[in-house]
């Protein structure tokens, strides 16, 4: 092949890859900045989807009667065919000159006509407020590229690198065009080296085509049964279907994008592993549940994935022994509603879930109707619940760390709990600021835990459901909290071992009294009271004395919370003091520990 032919073939081959390139691309973006959306709303246009923060904005338009952004039916019909198009046209313009400048012609002026519908779309949707609706706007017409002002909203629209890829493609082959004439004569026709050469790529043109719109699901669907199927980098378009057995492995990290269409990993069947994926862009409606990667099916193995721009993370559930680990799940904040659970568990049994890290979402580990799950090593940060069990029996919490969410650990109406070794700390906002939420528990095990700098420690109701069960709390640090335990009158608790310390308020009843079933020593081992002040004359590390917390001071906090100030002040010593010395103002204490211990007296968790 001569080399002026070989340049325009490699122009062709460039621009038809830019224009495919194009279909992966946002083609035009706006974004919607106002006082009450620090961070802005964005809106991402896709050549058969719109992107973004969708339900935010279908929401907001909602308010002034705007009909629902999506994209027109008929661009996303016309859009892939047009593409299809021009990439035949890029690749056969080495036929001939004319087929070459048609295809120039197409390129170059394919994002103007874009950014045209797109201007017409806006007029559409700006002039066609439902006189109706609860705030009424006069007609108005956002700017396609440019700012908008309405109400208290500055819109600014902007083309995207979709667009551009276009541009790219009829200067490439420009390019390509004037470098080949530099080596041959301009000719008005075609020979047959000519159509040799680049026939074959017209030819595969359709196949290109379609293997850029969904290549991965063709290689899933071609992929034997029981086999193993390695996806090398790029990026590929979902939603996808795994259907097991099958092993499904990525390297350099390959990308699926959703492209706000539902579920982007459905899971069905038995026995798929599902590895080293960059997962995004699930649909965003509440409604839909959509979520990353959804598995149905038995004996799945989730691993190694980073889910983001999601609505749930990972969700599993009919089936039993999967096992969900080391993925980084951060399903984000780009909804009109909060984000989904990080992992949410449904109907499934003798499951384990092991080392993810999940940030940003609703719940980062929830559990519903479940039986037999470990939830093991989780680093779970800037959630509203950390660990959330929901009608499940049979579950263990193990060394896993709630940080910084709404709230650390919610145990709720579930049977035979085991919460041990984990960190729980620093869950200071809002009216549930927890660290450990219990109600309506039957069996519970929670020892070795390190429960610190919580507005609440461990509240606890209805815990165990009837006197046949039992809730042991054991050899946890509970400290830096501005209450330690608060307890409804419904919570008999066996509180054994633990270290209670460097709280502002140790131990604090919800209602008249404590539960007259609460037990504050077993087997001759109380726990250790940072405020004990006794002695232990027989060195057995067993105090002489027993610990009681009174109430007078606490007493005073409820009725007024301001008075938390004066703690550990001269008035707080005062009116401890008093309490003492004058019996009057003594009131029943809050509870009291016979058997204290000296020390620390627990193994900590960490």
């Amino acid at each position: 092949m001569s080399r002026p032919y070989a340049i325009r073939i490699a122009a062709a081959i460039g621009a038809a890859g830019a224009v495919a390139l194009a279909t992966q691309l946002p083609l035009w973006s706006m974004s919607m900045q106002a006082p009450q959306y620090p961070k802005g709303l964005h809106l991402y246009a896709y050549g058969t989807a719109m992107t973004g923060d969708v339900s935010e904005l279908n929401i907001l338009n909602h308010y002034i009667g705007m009909p629902p952004l999506e994209m027109p039916a008929f661009e996303a019909a016309v859009f892939p065919a047009g593409v299809l198009a021009l990439v035949v046209l890029c690749l056969a313009s080495p036929l001939h000159r004319w087929v070459l400048r048609l295809a120039i012609a197409g390129a170059a002026i394919a994002p103007f006509a874009i950014l045209a519908d797109l201007q017409y779309r806006l007029y559409q949707f700006g002039h066609s407020l439902d006189p109706t609706a609860p705030i009424r706007l006069k007609p108005f017409t956002p700017l396609v590229i440019g700012s908008t002002k309405s109400l208290n909203f500055v819109s600014t629209g902007m083309v995207s690198w979709g667009s551009v890829c276009f541009l790219a493609a009829a200067i490439v082959l420009l390019v390509g065009a004037r470098v080949a004439r530099r080596f041959e004569p301009d000719r008005t026709g075609f020979d047959v080296g000519r159509l040799a050469a680049v026939l074959a790529l017209a030819v595969l043109a359709p196949s290109m085509a379609m293997a850029q719109s969904r290549p991965l699901q063709s290689r899933l669907d071609a992929a034997p049964r029981g086999g193993t199927l390695v996806i090398d980098g790029g990026t590929h378009v979902g939603p996808i279907v795994i259907r097991g057995p099958l092993t499904v492995i990525g390297t350099n990290n390959p990308v699926i994008d959703g492209r706000g269409q539902g579920s982007v990993v459905t899971i069905e069947g038995d026995d798929v592993v599902f590895s080293g994926f960059s997962v995004r862009n699930s649909g965003k409606q509440v409604t839909d549940e959509a979520a990353g990667i959804k598995a149905t099916g038995n004996r799945h193995r989730i691993e190694k994935n980073d889910v983001r721009d999601v609505y749930f993370g990972i969700s599993i559930g009919a089936g039993s022994h999967a096992v969900v680990q080391d993925n980084v799940i951060a399903p984000g904040e780009h909804y009109g509603a909060r984000p989904g659970h990080g992992i949410s568990a449904w109907n499934l049994t003798d499951s384990r879930l092991l080392r993810n890290r999940i940030s940003h979402a609703r719940d980062g580990v929830y559990l519903s109707f479940t039986e037999g799950l470990v939830v093991a090593h989780n680093v779970v940060t800037q959630c509203r619940y950390g660990l959330h069990s929901m009608y499940s029996q049979n579950a263990t919490f193990e060394q896993n760390e709630a940080v910084g969410n709404l709230l650390g650990a919610a145990l709720m109406m579930s049977d035979r709990l085991v919460l041990r070794g984990n960190r729980i700390s620093r869950h200071r906002e809002g009216v549930a600021a927890y660290g450990v939420l219990l109600k309506d528990i039957g069996d519970l095990v929670l020892e070795d835990n390190e429960i610190l700098s919580n507005r609440i420690g461990i509240y606890a109701e209805a815990v165990p459901t009837n006197p046949a069960r039992q809730a042991v709390l054991r050899r946890n640090v509970i400290a830096g909290n501005e209450v330690g335990l608060a307890l409804q009158s419904t919570a008999a608790l066996v509180v054994t071992g633990n270290r209670i310390a460097e709280n502002l308020t140790d131990v604090r009843p919800l209602g008249r009294a404590l539960s007259s079933g609460m037990r504050w020593s077993l087997d001759g081992r109380g726990n250790s009271w940072g405020q004990y002040r006794g002695y232990d004359a027989n060195a057995d590390g067993i105090g002489d004395v027993p610990h009681r917390v009174e109430d007078a001071m606490d007493a005073l906090i409820r009725r007024n919370p301001l008075v938390q100030a004066f703690l550990y002040t001269p008035a707080h010593l005062a009116i401890e003091a008093a309490a003492r010395m004058f019996p009057l103002y003594r009131q029943r204490p809050v509870l009291v520990d016979d058997r204290p211990l000296m020390g620390p007296g627990i193994r900590g968790s960490r």
